[in-house]
Formats: C-alpha cells, sequence, structure tokens
C-alpha cells in the first residue's frame, strides 16, 4: 500500500511539474481551448528553414495587440477589414507583409490611405472555428469587410471535438485553465491532420514524393463518402453570412485553391493527381475540393454576397505551393493580386475608391 502511495505522489508531482512548466513555456499550445478561441497576442515566431523552394530561409512572424497579423487599428483607420480562413490564409510560413493578405493591403491602400486591413487567419480553423471566430472577437471589432478563404479544413468534418463544445460548467472551466489536457489534445489533433494530409510539410522534390494511384471506382467512392458532410458545411457558412449581413458586414468568400489537380506540373512535368496526400491522391483530392468550392459559390449566389473563384485562376504549378495547399512568397503574390483585381472587376468593396 505504502509503495502505492509513493508511486501516486509520484506521479502527482511529475504532472504538477508538467503543469506549471506548460503554463511558462508550451510548444504544443493550441489556439482553441474548449471552444473558446486564444489568440496569440503580441508574439513573434522565429523560424529557420532549410533549402525550401519558393520560401524563405528565415521567417519573422508577428502578431500584434489583436492576436492577427497587420498593423495596429488607429483612429484615423476610415475603412475596416478583415481576411479569414485557416493556415492558407495565416501563411505562418511567409514573413510578415508576404503573406496574401497584407500583399492585398498594400495594393487597396494606394486607393485608400486609411485602409485597416489584418490577417486573422488561424492555422487548422474549419468553418466550426470561423463561427467561433467572428462570434468571440471579430463582431466586437466591426469592420466594414470581411474576405473568408473557407473549405478546406471542412473536409470530412461533420462534428466538432468534443473538447471543441462550449460548456461553462466549473469543470469546463478547469480545464480551460489546464494546459496539460489541452496540450494532449493539441497533439492528438496534429495526428489527426497529418492522416488527412493537411498538416505542413516542405516538399523539396516533388517527383519524389510518394505516389497513390486509384481507379476511378475508388475515388467515386471516396466523393460519395464526402457529401455527407456537405450539409453541416453549408449551414455554418450560412450562419456566418447572416451574421454578416445582421451586422452590416460585407462578406467576401473565396474559393480554396490548392495544387492538388489532375494535371502535369508544368514546372516538374510531375503527375499532380498521383501525389498521396492523407488517404487520396491529388485527383481525388482536388475533385473533394471542388465539390467544397462549388457549394461555396452556391450559398454566396443564393444570398447575394461577394465570390472571388481564385481556384480557377491560380494555376496548379510547385513554384506557387510549397506542398500540396500552403503558398509560396510567389504564390501569395499572386493569390494577392487575383483577390484584388476581382475585388475592382466586380466591385466588391466600392468602399475602397477614395472618397
Amino acid at each position: 500500500m505504502k509503495r502505492a502511495w509513493k508511486i501516486i505522489r509520484f506521479i502527482l508531482i511529475i504532472v504538477i511539474g508538467l503543469e506549471i512548466f506548460l503554463h511558462f513555456y508550451n510548444p504544443f499550445s493550441g489556439r482553441v481551448k474548449n471552444g473558446e478561441i486564444v489568440l496569440p497576442r503580441n508574439v513573434s515566431y522565429s523560424v529557420g528553414i532549410d533549402h525550401i523552394p519558393g520560401l524563405d530561409s528565415h521567417i519573422l512572424h508577428t502578431k500584434n495587440s489583436f492576436g492577427f497579423r497587420g498593423e495596429e487599428l488607429r483612429d484615423d483607420h476610415d475603412l475596416k477589414v478583415l481576411c479569414m480562413g485557416g493556415s492558407t490564409t495565416e501563411c505562418f510560413y511567409l514573413n510578415d507583409g508576404r503573406d496574401w493578405p497584407n500583399l492585398l493591403w498594400k495594393r487597396l491602400k494606394q486607393e485608400r490611405p486609411k485602409i485597416w486591413l489584418n490577417n486573422a487567419g488561424m492555422d487548422g480553423q474549419s468553418s466550426f472555428g470561423h463561427l467561433a471566430m467572428l462570434k468571440q472577437y471579430i463582431l466586437d471589432l466591426k469592420p466594414d469587410y470581411i474576405i473568408l478563404m473557407c473549405g478546406l479544413n471542412d473536409i470530412g468534418l461533420q462534428n466538432p471535438s468534443t473538447f471543441d463544445t462550449y460548456d461553462n460548467t466549473w469543470f469546463k472551466k478547469v480545464y480551460n485553465f489546464l494546459e496539460l489536457p489541452s496540450t494532449i489534445v493539441n497533439i492528438i489533433r496534429a495526428g489527426d491532420a497529418k492522416k488527412a494530409g493537411l498538416q505542413h510539410r516542405f516538399f523539396k522534390d516533388f517527383s519524389k514524393e510518394e505516389k497513390l494511384v486509384l481507379n476511378d471506382s475508388q475515388i467515386y467512392r471516396q466523393l460519395k463518402d464526402q457529401k455527407k458532410f456537405l450539409s453541416g458545411y453549408v449551414e455554418r457558412i450560412t450562419e456566418f453570412t447572416n451574421l454578416c449581413k445582421k451586422n452590416n458586414i460585407g462578406l467576401i468568400f473565396v474559393s480554396q485553391a490548392i495544387l492538388f489537380s489532375d494535371e502535369q506540373d508544368p514546372f516538374t512535368d510531375v503527375n499532380l493527381g498521383e501525389i498521396k496526400t492523407g488517404t487520396t491522391n491529388g485527383r481525388g483530392k482536388s475533385l473533394m475540393m471542388k465539390m467544397y468550392n462549388e457549394a461555396t459559390f452556391n450559398l454566396a449566389d443564393t444570398m447575394h454576397v461577394g465570390f472571388i473563384n481564385l481556384s480557377a485562376r491560380l494555376p496548379k504549378d510547385t513554384r506557387f505551393f510549397y506542398d500540396g495547399y500552403h503558398f509560396t512568397n510567389d504564390g501569395a503574390e499572386m493569390v494577392a493580386d487575383i483577390i484584388y483585381d476581382e475585388i475592382k472587376t466586380q466591385g466588391l468593396m466600392p468602399a475602397v475608391k477614395q472618397k
């Protein structure tokens, strides 16, 4: 019995020590705890990258007092714009000022010098997170416009994790405070993202990536399995749209552009459709992404909000992606150019014109 108590005390000491340590330094810290988004305010990330085509060798990624990327909000700013989305909006591995939202801001402020545009993208965030972010933070900021790039992280997603379901009970409040349980959950989520092929990877040589050949029937079955997730996705972005309209926020959806397709890469001549990504290949993933992009367009068309079909305009070219999903420096430049051109051509943000 005494031996058992010694073991229990030893385990408790280890757990308490880990908890204290993780409060001061947590390399696995997540930005969602029990359905509440915890934004990293006034922090900088310094990352070294080893010879990845299209990326700088050293990355400085800074968050402002809101927990976003971009300049601080001032009283003289006369137009507020927020870009929302997942990792392809946040652009974690692109230097400050080279993420596409900030490149877009540089173009827009030539016509509206006092425009404030911030990058509110959050790595891994799905439409569940977009809604939570909107309700917890964005509505209070009263932006004039939101540009939302969405759909990728919703593939195969039916429900949020039970750890992401908000509960105001004392037990859940304790969970929110503790670092160790949420750290374990974040490690598990990272593993799930890896299985789905959505984690950040750095492709040094696309020709050496693992291949997966699937026949038409196999891909058709995968697409059929995705259909049951689409209705929930549409419900969430519909709620997002309704909240924007209710709060007089102009909304512009941007379709998700990915590298994977049923094409040959013009730069390396690699068959992008055969590259393995999660449990499918490039061809299967591109067809899944098309389903979600079409659902986004149909919703935007029905509810009369803006839509930019980035997926159709951004070339399937490895010079613009450092993996199957995330943009290189050149890719972010082109994304910003395309979105800017569409905003001007479609008149999606008439307030940008100088008064």
